[in-house]
């Protein structure tokens, strides 16, 4: 395998290619869109509990979700991408669409730290509103936040994960064949 810095396809068209039913190789709005869709419930019922229970405790989850989501994760995550490697200032991917690229392109696996801050980062942000919904007493919402964000986590890999060309994360579940098929055709 070649160890050069990889970019995402260079093609225009899709026509023809073997790759494409296995891998989002171009930006598609309609699979943002499938993103927002399926990341949505856990945050809007999150989010709704965290507000009754105090602004304070949604204001501080809003504030740790937009660094996370905006800074560290485009850091650890993003920034490793080949989506992050096009000429473009923003992103354009299929889940953090239009975000500034703030960081260098940095090819290469994430570092166990990255990957540590990255899995912290996830566990932080979805059971920061499990905690105060807990302490509401609140126990119907609470499963019904928890199944939330386990159907969002099922769906992100089965629909997401697996056609994926950030292979460098740890959520990725691409196929050892069509990584290496798409890394030969693009580098």
């Amino acid at each position: 395998m070649n160890n050069e810095p990889v970019s995402k396809c260079p093609k225009e068209s899709c026509n023809d290619c073997k790759i494409k039913p296995k891998l989002a190789c171009h930006f598609d709005p309609v699979q943002l869109l499938l993103f927002y869709i399926i990341t949505l419930p856990s945050f809007v019922i999150g989010g709704i509990a965290l507000y009754d229970y105090s602004i304070t405790s949604f204001t501080a989850w809003f504030v740790i979700f937009g660094s996370y989501f905006l800074f560290i994760g485009i850091r650890v995550l993003c920034s490793h991408c080949p989506h992050y490697n096009d000429s473009s200032y923003f992103l354009k991917c299929r889940g953090n669409f239009g975000v500034p690229k703030l960081w260098k392109y940095r090819p290469g696996p994430m570092s166990s730290i990255e990957r540590g801050i990255m899995i912290s980062g996830f566990i932080v942000i979805w059971s920061y509103p499990a905690i105060f919904i807990s302490l509401m007493g609140k126990w119907i919402l609470l499963v019904i936040y928890i199944m939330s964000v386990m159907l969002f986590f099922i769906l992100l890999r089965k629909l997401h994960c697996k056609r994926c060309v950030n292979f460098t994360c740890p959520l990725n579940a691409v196929d050892f064949k069509t990584r290496e098929e798409f890394l030969n055709n693009n580098h």
